[in-house]
């Protein structure tokens, strides 16, 4: 479909108008990623002028920020240092990204009874200096196992965090959290956006659990096949952070999990 894939099969709408419009040969994507017409070839000796240019379209919506001082990470929260490392390409972009250890809620879920649910609240702050496209993606990975399980929307929890954790504006889970972040450009203020991340059905028996977050950096990599003949391999920039829990899976409880390591809770990595 013109060269435009739909990450990880993803079925939102604004991937499908965005490969669309891409698909039609006339249009291209700016830095921000908004849709565009490209520049058409020459026109031939004779011919009549063509149509004005079509503006820049962006599809993708603006995320409502919340407005407020620049403050060090607060009781509980992990701060990740958004510098670019050695090992990065030049010229990548990466988000400010503060989160609290993964924590754990009983809800009630239509059609299912009461679920009990892993999440992780946090704050993204665009200090890039211009909007970016942010379409986070979090992955679980019961590290035993190696089973993985994808962040999933449910409405019904996302309230009851919300009321839990208090953000100063509406906490934003899946899909909704997904457009263009506005650039923080004020000094000492920020503005913020909150989200979580929500995963349903993990193993009880995980003691060890990693999670992974993609899209807090345009960075890239692309590994060569492992074997001849076969595909290469992309991996993009993605958050590592890993947790132990203590306990049994008869009484999970989320204070019995930790970070995996306490002086170094988090690890960027490509995956």
């Amino acid at each position: 479909m013109g060269g435009c894939s739909m990450r990880n099969g993803s079925s939102r709408l604004w991937v499908a108008l965005a490969c669309a419009a891409a698909s039609l040969g006339t249009f291209g994507f700016d830095p921000l990623g908004r849709c565009q017409a490209q520049d058409p070839a020459p026109p031939a000796a004779g011919a009549l002028p063509g149509p004005d240019p079509i503006p820049p379209v962006n599809l993708a919506p603006g995320l409502s920020a919340k407005s407020e001082p620049q403050k060090p990470p607060g009781f509980n929260e992990a701060k990740v240092d958004p510098s670019v490392l050695p090992r990065d390409k030049k010229g990548i972009w990466v988000l400010d990204f503060t989160f609290k250890p993964l924590r754990m809620r009983t809800v009630e879920i239509p059609g299912k009874g009461r679920r009990q649910i892993h999440y992780l609240y946090y704050k993204v702050v665009n200090r890039t200096g211009q909007p970016r496209f942010f379409a986070p993606q979090f992955t679980l990975v019961a590290t035993e196992t190696g089973k993985t399980y994808q962040d999933v929307v449910l409405p019904q929890a996302v309230k009851v965090i919300q009321a839990r954790e208090e953000p100063p504006i509406a906490l934003k889970g899946a899909v909704e959290i997904t457009g263009m972040l506005p650039a923080s450009t004020k000094d000492g203020g920020d503005e913020a956006v909150y989200g979580v991340a929500i995963w349903e059905g993990v193993d009880p028996h995980a003691d060890r659990m990693t999670v992974y977050v993609r899209g807090l950096s345009d960075g890239y990599v692309v590994e060569p096949p492992a074997a001849e003949g076969g595909k290469s391999t992309v991996k993009y920039k993605a958050l590592k952070i890993d947790f132990v829990r203590f306990g049994d899976e008869r009484n999970l409880n989320e204070r019995e999990i930790r970070f995996a390591d306490p002086s170094r809770p988090y690890e960027w990595t490509y995956f």
